[in-house]
């Protein structure tokens, strides 16, 4: 054996060696090798950041990998909730160490998944049907796209990207990934072609016509005829450049504001809005599920729970 074979853990049998050549030693950072794994950029950025809080630093070699146990997985699902973390974020957090340490345990590098599920501590679950989701009424929604100043330079742009999100009940991933060549026709219907949707399956979505005529009205006076929809309008280097996920939210929280909402708005909270109104409007769960995309018919059931939990709730018949 080489220097770099000696380096690797003993559990890697001469076999896997060959196979994997001289592309791991003792010193490779596996991160990035192991984030190939994922097409969307969330989940890369995700994923690193928990790997990261994880070993404390952000190159994370064999020798580092191979040397955890269950314990120290359960030592920092303690420390996250000690720290007030969300459930939905530790479960986040351990799906990312799971898959990392299941990935090494694929290749051989490791024997025990210290992240399995029956060695580590379990996280509580929370029912969708319980979770409290910010919804916009109907006048909210108008008053939010109302409160957009038609005559700066984002006003047009922003118009658009507001319309967009509520009609078409996009993720702010989905909405910053889209381009032009992405806005087509199917028979005489318009839709827009999803790349890198949640779950990795490239998805459709039918835009209505008076959203579509806004969308095109827009493209058409931003005089970009391909490549991203949604640009950064900044004096600064990012001029042009596309919108990131981070960068629609932050647009959106804004015009919350304009609009005097008081509760936190996001692009997720046009996308639950987007979803309310249609139910509201005499649409089916299905039909619902079917355009929000929804794995589960639960999810789109959260929102009719929701709506019928505070609208029909026995808070209201208690009379002192």
């Amino acid at each position: 054996m080489d220097s770099h074979d000696r380096a690797l853990p003993a559990s890697v049998d001469a076999g896997t060696h060959a196979k994997l050549g001289r592309a791991f030693t003792a010193q490779s950072d596996l991160v990035p090798l192991y984030l190939l794994r994922y097409d969307r950029e969330n989940t890369r950025r995700a994923y690193a950041k928990d790997l990261e809080t994880f070993f404390g630093c952000e190159t994370v070699t064999l020798e580092m990998a191979a040397s955890v146990t269950f314990t120290d997985v359960n030592e920092a699902l303690q420390t996250l909730e000690s720290d007030g973390k969300s459930p939905a974020t530790q479960r986040r957090f351990l799906a990312s160490l799971r898959g990392f340490f299941g990935w090494l345990a694929a290749l051989g590098f490791i024997d025990l998944n210290p992240a399995d599920r029956h060695l580590v501590r379990r996280i509580p679950k929370t029912s969708d049907a319980d979770q409290l989701v910010t919804v916009l009424t109907r006048e909210q929604a108008a008053r939010m796209l109302g409160a957009i100043d038609m005559t700066k330079p984002s006003g047009a742009r922003n118009f658009a990207l507001v319309t967009t999100l509520l009609h078409c009940v996009l993720r702010r991933s989905e909405a910053s990934d889209m381009d032009v060549e992405d806005i087509g026709m199917a028979g005489e219907h318009t839709i827009l072609r999803l790349k890198r949707a949640k779950g990795g399956a490239n998805q459709t979505v039918k835009v209505p016509d008076h959203v579509a005529g806004v969308l095109r009205d827009f493209i058409r006076s931003s005089g970009y005829h391909s490549g991203p929809v949604w640009r950064s309008l900044s004096t600064n280097h990012s001029h042009g450049k596309r919108l990131s996920g981070s960068a629609i939210y932050k647009i959106v929280r804004s015009l919350g504001r304009q609009a005097g909402i008081q509760e936190r708005v996001g692009a997720h909270t046009l996308r639950h809005t987007g979803c309310t109104l249609a139910i509201e409007g005499g649409a089916s769960l299905q039909q619902v599920q079917a355009h929000a995309r929804h794995k589960n018919i639960e999810t789109t059931m959260r929102y009719v729970h929701q709506r019928d939990r505070l609208a029909n709730s026995a808070a209201d018949f208690i009379d002192l």
